[in-house]
């Protein structure tokens, strides 16, 4: 298959590096990544704005390129630019350091380029690591990375048929209904992998204010925080707690609430 690999911890990021040495074994892969770290970014989009495309060397892909955006904008400049000409596959975003569960996939620029493709016809897969999860008694970070990158490899058709079939709204517009939200413990050996449902999480942030010299005031939002997660046996986090690889299918347009029992006029 024709892979484009993408992420949002940045071009140079342990688990890009690992996952395209993985994939690059039996597919071809193209890498459009962040130049710098846009963890948080959710779907965040550049419209109108020029960003800077440039050329690097990277071992284990046919071709890689970074760009001065967002992930969905290294989706949406790879498969639309003219400097990828194979038709690509899918697309996987990650390998991220740090997990993206639950409420998570709101802000997670991992799942955003994910949701990304799915929304211009190309299967999505997000793959993290539950760093939270780590084993102390392996100081040896890769491993968790060569570890989710060989389930990816050995899993990859059945993730991406965890997308669905693909929709047809017309000639120019197809979207795939669901993406793929893959989270793994840092351990040497997972006891297995569950299809899971994302669970609620909260977080207590401390927010940071601080006078520059010229007398306005700096806000710096998520330095120390706090998580706490709920959610039933059939939780992604419970998953990964329990030490396997959680696999949630989550959709890709916004899901919306029953209106049929709602009765009320609306003042004009």
């Amino acid at each position: 298959m024709n892979i484009l690999l993408t992420n949002d911890d940045g071009i140079n990021a342990e688990g890009l590096n690992v996952l395209s040495a993985a994939l690059s074994k039996k597919h071809n892969v193209f890498i459009v990544a962040p130049k710098f770290n846009k963890s948080g970014a959710s779907s965040q989009m550049n419209v109108a704005v020029p960003l800077e495309l440039k050329k690097v060397d990277k071992e284990n892909c046919r071709l890689s390129y970074h760009l001065e955006g967002s992930p969905v904008d290294c989706v949406l400049s790879g498969l639309n630019g003219s400097y990828i000409s194979e038709k690509i596959d899918v697309i996987v975003s990650g390998i991220n350091d740090g997990p993206n569960l639950g409420t998570d996939i709101v802000y997670s620029g991992t799942c955003g380029a994910a949701r990304q493709a799915c929304l211009a016809g190309i299967p999505g897969i997000a793959l993290s690591i539950d760093s939270d999860s780590k084993d102390e008694s392996d100081k040896n970070g890769s491993l968790y990375f060569e570890n989710l990158a060989d389930f990816a490899c050995k899993n990859l058709e059945k993730l991406v048929s965890l997308c669905g079939n693909l929709t047809v709204l017309n000639s120019a517009h197809k979207y795939y209904r669901n993406f793929v939200n893959v989270n793994a413990p840092a351990m040497k050996n997972y006891k297995g992998a569950k299809l899971t449902v994302p669970c609620i999480r909260r977080y207590w942030e401390t927010v940071e204010l601080c006078e520059c010299e010229n007398g306005c005031l700096t806000s710096k939002c998520g330095g120390d925080y706090y998580v706490h997660s709920y959610g039933d046996d059939s939780a992604d986090f419970k998953a990964c707690e329990e030490g396997f690889v959680s696999v949630s299918v989550v959709e890709t347009e916004p899901s919306y609430a029953d209106i049929s029992s709602i009765k009320f006029d609306f003042n004009l």
